[in-house]
C-alpha cells in the first residue's frame, strides 16, 4: 500500500547507502560534467559531506545512451528488497529509469517497502508516497520524452554520416579506423589474408583455426582463434570489398556505399570463398559430417538424385583397423514422392580401386585433351557470367512486374491488405538481394581476363602427379579442389562412378 512520507522526518538508516550510476565513459567531445567519472566523484562528494562513509557503487558502465539492459542496476535492485540498502543515491533521476513502464514497475517492486531515492538534482524521491506518485510519473514522461528525443536525434546524425561514406558500424578485424575511414590493419589485414589463401586452398576453417593459433596470430582483442562461425561470418562480410553498409531501424533504412575504403578481397574471391562456405553446410538430406580421414571425404554424391551420401564408421577389428562404409541414399524419389533412391551402400574398400582407375582415366583425357587444345579459347567465363547477368535481370523485371501488379490488385480490391504484406514483402527483400547481385557480376565482368584452358589443364597435371607421396588429408583437399564430387551409382542391376571436374571458368 502507497503510504504519506514527510521529507522533512525522513531520516536514511544506517544501512550501506546504493550509489548508481549509469553514464558513457569519457570520450572526446564530452566535458568533464558528461563522464561518469565526474558523476562519481560528484556521489562520493556528497556522501562524505553528509557522514554517509558506508556505501556500495553499482556502474552501468553503457555504450549507448538508449541502452536499457543494465546489469547492475538489476542487481542493485534485487540486493534493496533484499535488505541490504534503504536508500538509492542517483546524480539525477533519468540515471536510474528512463521509461515510465521502467518506472512503474519499479515503483511496484517497492510497493510495501521504506526503501527511497535521492537524486542531487530532484531531491528525496519517495516512490510509496501517495502524494507525490502523479508529479514523479509526469516527471518520468518528460525523462522517456527526453530519452527518445535523444535516440531520435543520434539515429538522424548516424545515418547521415553514414550516407557521407563514414564507416559508423563496429570496426572489423583487418582495418582500423582513422577519422571514420577503415585503414587496413598492418598486422590484421595480413591474417585476413592468410585465411582466404588458405580457404581458396581448400582447407577447413576449423584446421586454419589451429594453423593461426600455431603461427601466433590473434583476433582483435589479442585472443586466441577458436570459433569456426565468427571466421565465416567475417568471410562473408561485404565490407572486405571496400563496401560501407548500415541498417537503422528506427528509419528501416539500408544503406550502401561503395568504394569507401581499400578492399581486402576482389569481388571473384568473395563469390568462391562464399561459394565454398555453402558447399561445406548441411547437405540437401540434413546429415551433418563429421570429418573422416579418407582421399574421398565429403566428395561422393548419388549418382541417380545428387544427393550427398554419408561416410561414416562401419566396424574395427581386433587389430584396430577400422573399415568405413558409404552410406545408402535416403533421398525420396519419383513424380509423387512414392519411392525411395535405390542407390545402396558401399564399403570404401571396395570403392576405392574403381576410384583410382577413374583417376587415371581422367589423367589420360587431360593429357590428351592437353595436346589439342587451343590457348586462345572463347572466354567461357565471361560469356557465363553475361548469362548470369541475363537471368538476374530478366527476374528483376519479372519481380518489379509482381510488385505493380499486387499495387494494383490491392487498389482494385482484388487483393486484401493482408495478403498484399504477406506478398511483397518477400518480393522487395529478393529484389534487393538480386541488385546487389547484379552488381557484383557486373563488376566481375569488368575485371575478367581471358581464361587459358591449357593453364587449367596443366595445373590439373601438375596437382595429380605424385598426389600419392601427400598426406590423405592433403590428397583428399586436391580432389575436392579438382573435382566437384564423385558421382556414384550402385544399385541392384547398375554400377558406376563419375568424376565431375569443378568448372573454374566461372
Amino acid at each position: 500500500m502507497y503510504k504519506p512520507f514527510s521529507q522533512a522526518d525522513y531520516k536514511p538508516s544506517d544501512k550501506p547507502k546504493a550509489l548508481y550510476l549509469r553514464k558513457s565513459k569519457k570520450s572526446k567531445g564530452m566535458t568533464d560534467a558528461e563522464t561518469i567519472e565526474s558523476h562519481l566523484k560528484r556521489l562520493t562528494d556528497f556522501c562524505k559531506e553528509q557522514g554517509w562513509n558506508d556505501y556500495v557503487i553499482y556502474n552501468d558502465y553503457v555504450a549507448k545512451s538508449t541502452n536499457v539492459n543494465r546489469e547492475e542496476y538489476k542487481k542493485m535492485l534485487k540486493t534493496c528488497l533484499d535488505g541490504k540498502h534503504d536508500l538509492i543515491i542517483v546524480v539525477e533521476e533519468s540515471r536510474l529509469y528512463r521509461t515510465v513502464h521502467e518506472q512503474t514497475n519499479v515503483y511496484e517492486e517497492l510497493k510495501g517497502t521504506d526503501i527511497a531515492i535521492l537524486s542531487l538534482r530532484e531531491g528525496y524521491i519517495f516512490p510509496n508516497d501517495r502524494n507525490q506518485f502523479l508529479q514523479n510519473i509526469i516527471r518520468g514522461v518528460f525523462n522517456q520524452q527526453e530519452l527518445e528525443n535523444f535516440a531520435y536525434r543520434m539515429n538522424v546524425k548516424v545515418v547521415a554520416s553514414a550516407k557521407e561514406g563514414k564507416y559508423v558500424n563496429k570496426t572489423p578485424f583487418g582495418y582500423f579506423k582513422d577519422k571514420d575511414k577503415l585503414v587496413p590493419h598492418p598486422v590484421e589485414s595480413k591474417t585476413f589474408r592468410y585465411i582466404v589463401d588458405k580457404v581458396l586452398e581448400g582447407y577447413p576453417i576449423a584446421e586454419i583455426i589451429g594453423q593461426l593459433n600455431q603461427l601466433g596470430y590473434t583476433t582483435k582483442s589479442g585472443k586466441k582463434f577458436k570459433n569456426v562461425g565468427t571466421i565465416t561470418r567475417m568471410l562473408t562480410n561485404r565490407v572486405y570489398l571496400g563496401e560501407s553498409h548500415y541498417y537503422s531501424k528506427m528509419f528501416n533504412e539500408d544503406i550502401i556505399i561503395r568504394d569507401t575504403h581499400q578492399p581486402l578481397l576482389t569481388i571473384e574471391e568473395f563469390q568462391e570463398v562464399t561459394k565454398m562456405i555453402k558447399s561445406r553446410s548441411r547437405n540437401p538430406q540434413g546429415i551433418r559430417y563429421t570429418k573422416i580421414n579418407t582421399v574421398l571425404d565429403r566428395l561422393v554424391v548419388c549418382g541417380k538424385c545428387g544427393s550427398r551420401l554419408p561416410l561414416h564408421k562401419s566396424w574395427t577389428n581386433k587389430e584396430g583397423i577400422t573399415s568405413y562404409q558409404i552410406g545408402k541414399c535416403q533421398k525420396i524419389i519419383g513424380e509423387f514422392n512414392e519411392k525411395k533412391c535405390p542407390n545402396k551402400s558401399i564399403s570404401l574398400n571396395e570403392l576405392l580401386p574403381h576410384f583410382y582407375d577413374a583417376l587415371e582415366s581422367y589423367k589420360d583425357s587431360l593429357r590428351e585433351e592437353i595436346k589439342s587444345v587451343n590457348i586462345d579459347v572463347t572466354n567461357e567465363k565471361k560469356i557465363s557470367v553475361m548469362n548470369q547477368i541475363n537471368d538476374i535481370t530478366r527476374r528483376i523485371a519479372e519481380i518489379h512486374t509482381e510488385i505493380q501488379n499486387a499495387k494494383s490488385y490491392l487498389i482494385k480490391g482484388i487483393l486484401s491488405e493482408t495478403d498484399y504484406v504477406g506478398l511483397v514483402p518477400p518480393l522487395e527483400k529478393d529484389l534487393k538481394e538480386l541488385n546487389l547481385s547484379l552488381e557484383d557480376n557486373e563488376r566481375l565482368l569488368a575485371s575478367i581476363s581471358d581464361y587459358d584452358r591449357s593453364a587449367v589443364i596443366q595445373n590439373a597435371i601438375d596437382s595429380l602427379n605424385n598426389i600419392e607421396n601427400e598426406s590423405i588429408e592433403n590428397q583428399n583437399r586436391i580432389y575436392r579442389l579438382l573435382f566437384e564430387c564423385l558421382e556414384l551409382v550402385n544399385t541392384s542391376d547398375e554400377f558406376e562412378i563419375r568424376l565431375k571436374e569443378k568448372d573454374v571458368s566461372i
